[in-house]
């Protein structure tokens, strides 16, 4: 009886740690699965998987990767806006003094590339301006500010468009002091912002 006593809890706890052994899921393990999903196209399941490592092991040194890795993934799927939130997340919990400034520009960029239409949303247009201004000012000797000064001055010249096309319809419909805000010069020989002729049709 007493051996038996002994024996019992040993089988408990040698069954335990196998279990808790178990390839797929340990943190390398967990970790090999987000990247078999991320390759095969599965961003749910990596997402998923990335989910489970954080709950089983909130310390693990594979989360740092895994979220850049799933921003990628995300980026590349054009899903912008978990690809910032996972960016988001990395430059929260680990991303140093200059990685921010990368994560900063990122997210400009993805703001930018993410614009569908010039003329729909002067909201999501006045802040990215409104980004470019605050990254302009708060990284200074940043060595991305070539690129967001780029992307500042696109926004600029689309933000004069959107404000011609405003200025002219309030013209149109006889509201002068309305259009008044909207005057604006538009450089010369530049370039209004590209619009498939499809969805021409539906606007202005």
């Amino acid at each position: 009886m007493r051996k038996l006593l002994l024996i019992i809890p040993l089988a408990v706890f040698l069954g335990c740690s196998n279990k808790e052994l178990a390839p797929e899921s340990t943190p390398l393990g967990i970790h090999n699965q987000i990247y078999k999903a991320v390759n095969n196209g599965n961003l749910d399941t990596a997402d998923n998987f990335l989910l489970d490592l954080e709950a089983s092991f909130p310390g693990s040194v594979y989360i740092k990767d895994d979220l850049l890795i799933l921003y990628y993934a995300h980026l590349k799927q054009e899903d912008y806006q978990l690809a910032k939130f996972y960016l988001d997340q990395y430059e929260k919990r680990f991303a140093t003094p200059k990685e921010i400034q990368w994560c900063e520009y990122q997210k400009i960029k993805i703001d930018f590339i993410s614009f569908d239409n010039a003329y729909t949303d002067e909201q999501k247009l006045i802040n990215l301006i409104n980004e470019c201004k605050n990254y302009k000012l708060r990284f200074k000797d940043s060595n991305f500010l070539p690129e967001v000064n780029t992307i500042y001055v696109k926004a600029l010249l689309t933000k004069k468009y959107l404000n011609d096309k405003i200025y002219t319809l309030y013209k149109k419909e006889g509201k002068e002091k309305a259009a008044e805000k909207y005057k604006t010069t538009i450089p010369k020989e530049s370039t209004p912002p590209h619009i498939p002729w499809y969805k021409k049709l539906f606007y202005w």
